[in-house]
């Protein structure tokens, strides 16, 4: 996944970005925790329209590069953590997963955004049908 492929698929999507990106036709495996983690590491609203990162110009380009990135990037930290137990996963061998321990936003909900200089606080949404959690005052 890189940032080329990631605005070929969300050019002219109208959804919000987090639902796109959960579309298993666009991006197979991607799943809420993780899409919830990636937007907040590339500082992205799940509210936004998911097209409007897919432009040709400069910054939304830029912008696709980053979050084709984060989400790399999160996926690869998930795996290397053994990934998240929540409720009922464990691993083949009968191990839990770590990565929830390193949560920025999934499940934070009333917490302080952590990160540096921002004064926001962990939200809380539903959408459609899913828990988003995410910074009001860091993602745009």
């Amino acid at each position: 996944l890189d940032g080329p492929l990631l605005a070929s698929l969300l050019e002219g999507r109208r959804s919000p970005l987090k639902a796109a990106l959960l579309d298993q036709r666009l991006i197979a495996g991607l799943g809420n925790i993780y899409v919830s983690e990636a937007l907040w590491r590339a500082g992205l609203s799940p509210l936004r329209e998911a097209g409007t990162i897919a432009g040709s110009g400069k910054r939304a380009k830029e912008q696709c590069e980053r979050l084709a990135a984060v989400i790399r990037s999160v996926i690869a930290d998930a795996i290397a953590a053994g990934g998240s137990s929540l409720r009922d996963y464990v691993q083949a061998d009968g191990s839990l997963g770590y990565f929830q321990h390193s949560f920025a936003v999934y499940d934070r909900e009333d917490e302080p955004c952590p990160k540096p200089g921002c004064s926001g606080h962990i939200e809380r949404i539903v959408q459609s049908g899913r828990s988003t959690f995410y910074c009001r005052t860091c993602q745009r």
